[in-house]
């Protein structure tokens, strides 16, 4: 899901088969026999289609790909993946094998096929594997469009010669090939290797990181701001894989990269940019209206030096809403990223930022530190087109004032329509930390005035005020939801309580809530009941 490779289907083996996975039908290898191994390579899904298998367009790239760990040594000769559209144009880029690390040990590109099923890329070299170390197998899909099984991976699978761990199938949005390492709803994105154990004689060895990614054969962002030379200290990305009650001040936003906002250059571009623009290790000292779609903001520090007047009931330091009614649409055709980054208010006065949200609109925000402001994700107006995705994300130290209303985050409405009928809202794995004055909820939940349909809130921490998460239907509104679910979050509450549901159905799903307790394993206390 791309060197100079021909992406094709191949014949299936006579002898050697996978044991394919439970919810897939047993198939036969895909992949010819590599000239440097005599035992013959299987794969984990086998050759039959995939069972239960939607077609997703996010309309933003995505890196989607498999955990995996051997039994035994061996080599991969080949990666696959499964295409279900016959458009060519939804081909991934590029397929990549990994060390569970992030290092990669090979990338081939691919041509543009119309063929669908099964289709395999023969890499340059195989990849030699040692038995019991992690790696995974990705492909890049520059379209945004991609096959997923959802609660394919809710426990741990194993075919003949590799297993995969429960929540083995991971992703991360960015406009070129990097690492994977989200998770979401234990999908499954159907990429695969061709592993041939050993016997007797091996396969290339893995080449080192620094130069098994030529410059030649890595997909290209189309716009970029480059990045200073003093912006990228280190390569960590230290919050991948962390649960929300994991995150700090540490792990997420830009300390994880050795930058600070003063340590980054200031941003001399529009404050309200180009569609196709990439602003990437930069400080910007203002508000940033991505109403234009198409842009990506990482690695940067977003610190306004004013604010608008507490009285603003839709001021935002960074948006991509653009007008005065909470049900006024985010009208752009494709959809924003902000990640690695922070957003900082600590130099406005309380009295011009406590009714501004650290960000307003609808997009995907994985991994920022947000503090300061007076509430910190606004999922309002949300449209009919793109994902809210809130993932990773630490909001804190929230600042309140006279009559001011904050919570650390919030979703207004979210309605899945024929526009987009596969869209997401989650929020997944964040710390939301409330402020102690004038707080409601540091999840709140409310359909005020529109529907809100298929919400996932999972891994979270919610501490402080208020109620830790609250769920709405307010009477005199025309809102409703449907399909709401909170799983595995857990709840450090000083105000009202954990939750509450206040009008509507309840949750559609309530499941493995429980009391912060850091002590405990897993952090899980006393269980939390639906309200």
């Amino acid at each position: 899901m791309k060197s100079t490779s021909t992406a094709s289907h191949r014949r299936p083996l006579r002898a050697s088969v996978a044991i394919v996975m439970a919810a897939v039908a047993a198939g036969a290898a895909l992949a010819a026999l590599p000239n440097q191994a005599s035992a013959a390579p299987s794969t984990t899904f086998g050759a039959s289609a995939p069972k239960d298998v939607r077609s997703i367009d996010e309309g933003i790239p995505v890196e989607l790909g498999m955990r995996f760990t051997p039994s035994t040594d061996g080599t991969v000769s080949s990666v696959r993946f499964y295409k279900a559209s016959a458009d060519a144009s939804v081909t991934p880029r590029s397929v990549s094998l990994w060390t569970a690390n992030g290092d990669r040990l090979a990338q081939t590109r691919v041509s543009r096929t119309t063929s669908t099923g099964w289709i395999s890329v023969r890499l340059t070299s195989p990849v030699k594997l040692t038995a019991g170390s992690g790696y995974v197998v990705s492909a890049f899909a520059k379209s945004g469009s991609y096959p997923t099984t959802r609660n394919y991976f809710s426990q741990a699978r194993t075919s003949s010669t590799l297993t995969m761990p429960r929540n083995a199938g991971v992703y991360t949005n960015g406009w070129k090939s990097s690492f994977p390492t989200s998770t979401y709803g234990a999908s499954n994105y159907w990429v695969d290797t061709e592993f041939t154990p050993s016997s007797g004689t091996s396969g290339t060895p893995a080449p080192s990181p620094a130069t098994s990614s030529p410059a030649t054969s890595a997909p290209k962002p189309s716009t970029t701001i480059p990045r200073p030379s003093n912006s990228t200290t280190t390569n960590s990305t230290a919050a991948k894989g962390l649960m929300g009650w994991q995150l700090n001040s540490h792990n997420v936003g830009l300390a994880p990269f050795g930058l600070t906002c003063s340590s980054l250059p200031v941003y001399k571009g529009s404050l309200t940019p180009a569609a196709g623009t990439r602003i990437s290790g930069v400080r910007i000292v203002g508000q940033l209206d991505l109403r234009n779609g198409d842009i990506i903001v990482e690695r940067s520090c977003i610190q306004p030096s004013s604010g608008s007047a507490s009285n603003s009931g839709t001021a935002a330091i960074v948006s991509n809403f653009v007008c005065g009614r909470d049900s006024c649409p985010v009208i752009s055709d494709r959809s924003i990223i902000i990640r690695d980054s922070e957003i900082d208010a600590s130099n406005v006065p309380a009295s011009q930022i406590a009714a501004a949200c650290a960000f307003r609109g609808t997009g995907t925000l994985q991994r920022n530190y947000m503090h300061g402001m007076g509430s910190g994700i606004c999922f309002y107006g949300t449209g009919t087109k793109h994902d809210a995705i809130a993932e990773q994300n630490y909001v804190t130290d929230l600042r309140s004032y006279g009559s001011s209303h904050n919570e650390a985050a919030t979703l207004r409405d979210f309605m899945v329509t024929g526009d987009n009928p596969n869209r997401v809202a989650r929020f997944t794995n964040n710390r939301l930390n409330i402020a102690d004055g004038n707080v409601t909820a540091g999840l709140f939940i409310q359909s005020l005035g529109d529907r809100i349909d298929n919400l996932r809130v999972e891994g979270n921490l919610i501490e402080g005020g208020g109620y830790n998460l609250f769920l709405n239907q307010p009477s005199s509104e025309n809102g409703s939801y449907r399909n709401v679910r909170a799983v595995n979050n857990r709840f450090n509450s000083t105000g009202w309580g954990p939750s509450t549901v206040q009008g509507g159905p309840g949750w559609a799903e309530w499941r493995d809530n429980y009391r912060y307790s850091p002590s405990a394993p897993d952090a899980r206390g006393a269980a939390v009941s639906a309200s």
